[in-house]
């Protein structure tokens, strides 16, 4: 089997198109299928996920062409790395959430765009980082962290909640009880208040 799997199959269809909703223990199932290497429980896990994990993404990148890049990029990691799932640790949604943001700010980073949360994603590497790249994530984790606490209280607060738990606006709008609109204002005010400080 090539390393890409069954992954290069699906690279004509749009993580948009959305499909059937799956619980978390469907996923744990999938994962556990996927792991020996099948191709239908993958398919599958691809059609119930792969919306939730492409608006992760596009709120990290910006843009959609970049968001569906690392939606395809997170995929070929998932079906690589199925066996290493443990539910013990994580719920799967929240694991392959957590592998796709970090593939957005990888992205990001080559690019030599902003990354949002690299604070939170060192642990998640499947490859051992050097010692200047642990000390340039600290770098960035230590900025991150001054310019997150120059941020007003509901700015912050979304941006927390939206990024570190893969919640769509919508889903953040209905958790923190405020109106859709402000939520996307906090959002978008905040991540711009970060971009500058950041780059200052």
């Amino acid at each position: 089997m090539s390393r890409n799997g069954p992954v290069a199959g699906l690279g004509s269809r749009s993580p948009l198109s959305g499909g059937p909703t799956i619980d978390t223990e469907q996923l744990r199932q999938l994962l556990a299928a996927c792991a020996q290497g099948n191709r239908r429980a993958f398919e599958a896990l691809y059609r119930g996920s792969s919306a939730r994990l492409h608006g992760v993404a596009l709120r990290c990148v910006g843009r959609r062409e970049l968001a569906e890049e690392v939606v395809q990029e997170s995929f070929v990691r998932i079906w690589n790395n199925a066996s290493r799932y443990d539910p013990n640790l994580a719920a799967p949604m929240t694991w392959m959430v957590n592998i796709t943001r970090h593939l957005a700010i990888d992205l990001l980073r080559r690019r030599h765009e902003v990354p949002l949360d690299d604070a939170h994603l060192q642990a998640l590497s499947d490859d051992g980082p050097t010692a200047d790249e642990q000390l340039g994530r600290a770098r960035d984790a230590a900025a991150l962290n001054r310019c997150l606490d120059d941020l007003e209280g509901m700015q912050r607060q979304s941006i927390l909640t939206a990024y570190f738990h893969g919640l769509s606006n919508a889903d953040l709008a209905r958790q923190l009880s405020a109106p859709l609109g402000s939520v996307k204002s906090w959002i978008r005010r905040g991540l711009e208040r970060l971009r500058r400080c950041l780059e200052s």
